[in-house]
């Protein structure tokens, strides 16, 4: 009896299982790989504590809405503001961890602050998230965009491409030319996480006449409030200062170079901002 086709066959279901057992090795090593990915930068992102986030939630001067997959921030003023802020959270942190800085900058600058959500917190999956939020907010007549960290290089990237009013940068530096626009750059001099070399040489893709203003004592983390990132510095002062000077720096920039002071009460907004980067 001829074992060559018995043989041969054998041969190739042998090899079929070899090739299906390596299938199925990679298929596993993906799904582990994705799912150790959505853990660390979903799961376990930075968050806000939680009697942060409700201290925000509980202040009478701030409005909070659940909006975007994040949250949408303003005064509590009935009449509807005329300018908003999309800002791009920074790699694996969540929208919560800067409601305390959306709401000092809502209530300082009388503007609607946006912290969108983004897919496994990470804005570079979704550099065009503005435009949902441009559109879904009809009475606000006049949008800056920023972010802070890696949100704030998406930013970056959205303001090289579509119209804006301005581009608020925080802990974060573009990697493409950004033009015709007013811009704000704002780093902590206790910041540990921005590349310093990569922030200085990066200063010419900023639109011209852009203001970059250093807040001493602010390190990276104190652009929200969440638990400390690897290699950031330890700030020198407490995180609602922070949030304060922020917020300040913004007023200021805001009706300084984009004309948005408070109407009447525009010189003391102004005089508050200046008081502020003194």
């Amino acid at each position: 009896m001829d074992d060559g086709p018995v043989a041969a066959v054998r041969s190739r279901l042998g090899e079929l299982s070899r090739r299906r057992a390596v299938a199925l090795a990679v298929v596993a090593l993906v799904v582990l790989a994705a799912t150790v990915f959505y853990l660390y930068f979903g799961v376990f992102a930075h968050h806000a504590p939680a009697d942060v986030t409700e201290r925000v939630r509980a202040e009478p001067a701030v409005s909070v809405e659940q909006r975007y997959g994040g949250y949408v921030v303003s005064d509590a003023d009935p009449e509807p503001e005329t300018l908003g802020v999309v800002f791009y959270p920074g790699a694996r942190v969540a929208p919560d961890a800067y409601l305390p800085t959306a709401a000092a900058i809502a209530t300082r600058a009388n503007a609607t602050v946006v912290v969108p959500g983004m897919p496994a917190n990470l804005a570079v999956f979704a550099p065009s998230r503005a435009d949902a939020v441009l559109a879904g907010e009809a009475d606000v007549q006049r949008w800056v965009v920023g972010g802070h960290s890696l949100g704030g290089a998406m930013a970056c990237r959205y303001a090289a491409e579509e119209p804006v009013a301005g581009l608020l940068l925080v802990g974060a530096y573009c990697d493409r030319p950004v033009r015709g626009t007013a811009a704000l750059s704002v780093v902590g001099t206790r910041d540990g996480v921005v590349n310093r070399e990569r922030f200085a040489a990066s200063t010419g893709n900023l639109p011209a006449g852009a203001r970059v203003v250093r807040v001493d004592g602010m390190n990276h983390t104190q652009a929200g409030w969440y638990g400390g990132q690897r290699g950031d510095r330890p700030a020198t002062i407490p995180t609602r200062a922070a949030h304060r000077r922020l917020a300040g720096e913004v007023a200021a920039w805001l009706c300084g170079d984009l004309g948005h002071c408070d109407g009447a009460d525009a010189g003391s907004v102004s005089t508050r901002a200046a008081r502020a980067t003194g």
